[in-house]
């Protein structure tokens, strides 16, 4: 089985993959995966991470297209391609907040779910394919909705206390972050501030957070009530 799994972004890359590595318990028989950035319409391969290769038992190709407007974009343009070269499940994955968003919605900072679906359906329709099996998700609000899901050990390894640092950034620690957290971005430099670390556009700040994840955490998540795109992201990507 071959997936192609398109993202905005080198965080929603990275996490992918850690995700695909901790899944199969790093078994590059069982899963195999290998990263690219897209710079312009070029293809970089990247070289960490990456596990197996297309014969393993499920390979995915994990594509990064710096952009979130591209995903919709790059995924029309390619998936004609990827059928012919065997990927059976496309996935794209984005964020709601952004321009697109903001476009529609009337009232700000708002988590409208009636809007996102409409934007949901605009998009999903644009790369629609007969014969070919196309998904497509939204992380709500954002990809850093489903870290703050995920953050406790971090914290803890920074001598912090969750519940305490969510606290001291005004966010409801047992909350459901996709209803309530409408520019999760913001909250998580915040909490980073909060334990003395820094979080920005940098793969060493996305890895030192993927490194305090096990599978059991991914999974505790996947079976709780918070999150719901983040669970029907896992359902579709996972074989």
């Amino acid at each position: 089985m071959k997936y192609a799994v398109y993202v905005e972004g080198k965080a929603e890359m990275l996490f992918v993959a850690d995700l695909l590595s901790k899944y199969s318990n790093y078994d590059p028989h069982a899963i195999g995966f290998r990263c690219i950035n897209l710079n312009s319409d070029d293809f970089e391969y990247v070289q960490y991470p990456v596990q197996g290769n297309e014969n393993s038992l499920t390979y995915y190709q994990i594509v990064n297209v710096n952009n979130d407007h591209r995903v919709i974009s790059k995924l029309r343009q390619d998936i004609p391609n990827l059928a012919k070269q065997g990927y059976e499940i496309i996935i794209g994955l984005r964020d709601v907040f952004g321009t697109d968003y903001d476009a529609i919605c009337i009232k700000p900072q708002v988590i409208d779910r009636d809007l996102i679906e409409k934007m949901y359906e605009a998009q999903y329709e644009q790369i629609r394919f007969e014969g070919v099996d196309t998904r497509l998700h939204f992380s709500i609000m954002e990809y850093e909705s489903w870290m703050m899901a995920l953050l406790d050990n971090f914290i803890i390894s920074k001598g912090g206390t969750p519940e305490e640092v969510f606290a001291a950034v005004g966010v409801d620690y047992k909350s459901d972050f996709e209803e309530t957290v409408f520019h999760p971005y913001n909250k998580v430099q915040r909490i980073y501030k909060a334990v003395n670390a820094i979080y920005g556009k940098h793969e060493d700040d996305y890895l030192s957070f993927l490194s305090s994840l096990t599978k059991n955490d991914y999974e505790a998540l996947r079976n709780s009530d918070r999150c719901a795109s983040y669970k029907s992201f896992l359902d579709s990507l996972l074989p």
